[in-house]
């Protein structure tokens, strides 16, 4: 699991645009194994959510949980033809839109 939250955190910085900066770590210099580097900063960061899917940027969507480049792609696409107004509308709720659904609004 250590290796995977460090290959989530390499990600998060290389294609994401997080700053080192962003990522959080416990009292003990060490990244959380029960919740993943990008919820964990969506926590620390109640001020940015929810995001607006219809009128928030490719990376500020790309900073919600659950959400990666192919949903956010295939959003920013679909927005331009209609109104996103419900979660269903981006795709079917798994467990990616499921951890979404709390840090949008439509």
């Amino acid at each position: 699991m250590r290796e995977h939250r460090l290959y989530q955190v390499d990600f998060l910085l290389r294609k994401y645009r997080f700053a080192e900066s962003d990522i959080v770590f416990d009292e003990g210099g060490n990244l959380s194994l029960a919740i993943d580097p990008k919820e964990t900063w969506a926590r620390r960061h109640p001020e940015r959510f929810p995001v607006n899917v219809n009128r928030a940027s490719y990376f500020e969507l790309l900073r919600v949980p659950g959400l990666g480049p192919v949903t956010v792609k295939r959003i920013v696409e679909q927005r331009r033809k209609v109104r996103i107004r419900f979660i269903e509308d981006v795709g079917k709720v798994g467990v990616g839109l499921g951890k979404a659904r709390k840090y949008l609004v439509f």
